[in-house]
């Protein structure tokens, strides 16, 4: 080989070793950057579509008309628009999803002042008829309660253009972003139905089985202080405030045909929570998983309690004053939830008009 040929090999030599080294230091650095699985190795495919979504029903506003014409000051209005505002513009906590809406059930009875706020800040609006509660609930204190509604959350199994959503009690707000939980190998990986046990052998003549494969991991609902729940051993009831699941009209159907029939919950106070508690114990077909309390907490108080391990992504509780029922914040989360909301007016208002570049997408279909 002469002097020529040699140097002109040692160049393309030089310029391999210089490729492959590129090439292995920018898959490193892709890896610094990409702490979840990917989607195909958790059995999803490439344009796998997720969503958040939360759920509002009809004004709990004790301002009468005359104080509150627009319904405008009902806290669970305001905090729905929070969730919104922190799922789809917050820099520390808005999702990095591409095309990841955040999804707002709402009933015929959400004022239409509420529904147009919500769209010009960009949450996409998704119309639900209401469910009939079942004759076997308790129908006396559930039309009386802030419950009267919330059956129609079962309407997010027919949301089936997503692949995955993430569904948060409008009394949520949130401290991280809420990316990883998507894609998560425990929590997020499809569940296969099991087969039914000796005590389901009499309900194998039912008109609707359930169907083969499913997702249904949700938060644990406590009351109190939530650290003894923490203890080993500790009965667990799933909570319908945090949940992640893939929409199915299957399963959907098998959820209404146990509401109509002898098996649905009997005196049931929390319509939705506990249709999913008997379809999805521990002992039947399609068991639930358990999403850790370092997702979403019920109890401010563990935000600090867990700093070392982590952290708690996001709370379920009541911030605003006067609320009523369980998990209501204490004074310290009470004043986050005013800063979260005061940050979210000033973003608003720096845009010079509300919604001036958001709109509605109009692709969700009207059940």
């Amino acid at each position: 080989m002469n002097p020529k040929s040699r140097r002109l090999f040692i160049l393309v030599i030089a310029a391999l070793i210089s490729a492959i080294v590129f090439t292995q230091s920018h898959s490193h650095l892709e890896s610094l950057y990409t702490s979840q699985p990917s989607l195909s190795s958790l059995g999803w495919k490439a344009q796998t579509k997720f969503a958040y979504a939360t759920f509002l029903g009809g004004s709990t506003s004790k301002d009468d008309s005359q104080t509150d014409p627009e319904h405008l000051k009902d806290p669970y209005f305001i905090s729905v628009r929070l969730l919104n505002y922190q799922i789809k513009h917050a820099e520390k906590t808005r999702t990095r999803l591409s095309n990841a809406p955040f999804l707002v059930l709402v009933l015929p009875s959400v004022p239409r002042s509420q529904l147009d706020v919500l769209k010009q800040e960009g949450a996409t609006i998704v119309r639900v008829e209401a469910l009939d509660l079942p004759d076997a609930f308790d129908k006396d204190f559930i039309k009386s309660s802030r419950f009267r509604d919330v059956l129609s959350k079962l309407r997010l199994w027919q949301l089936t253009a997503y692949d995955k959503i993430l569904y948060l009690d409008a009394d949520s707000y949130l401290l991280e972003n809420l990316d990883g939980i998507f894609t998560d190998p425990i929590l997020s990986t499809p569940q296969k139905t099991l087969p039914p046990n000796r005590t389901d052998n009499k309900k194998l003549g039912q008109s609707v089985q359930p169907p083969d494969t499913y997702l249904m991991a949700a938060s644990a609902d406590t009351y109190g202080d939530q650290t003894e729940w923490e203890q080993p051993g500790h009965i667990n009831y799933l909570c319908a405030c945090f949940m992640l699941i893939t929409p199915s009209q299957e399963l959907f159907n098998y959820y209404m045909n146990i509401l109509t029939g002898p098996e649905a919950p009997q005196r049931a106070v929390y319509p939705e929570q506990d249709l999913l508690i008997y379809v999805h114990r521990e002992e039947g077909q399609m068991p639930w998983r358990r999403i850790s309390i370092k997702w979403s907490a019920n109890d401010g108080d563990m935000v600090d309690e867990l700093r070392e391990q982590g952290g708690v992504k996001s709370l379920h509780v009541k911030g605003w004053e006067g609320g009523e029922g369980g998990n209501v914040a204490g004074e310290k989360w009470k004043a986050k939830w005013r800063e979260l909301v005061g940050e979210m007016e000033g973003f608003y208002k720096g845009r010079g008009s509300l919604g001036k570049n958001f709109r509605d997408d109009g692709r969700i279909p009207v059940y």
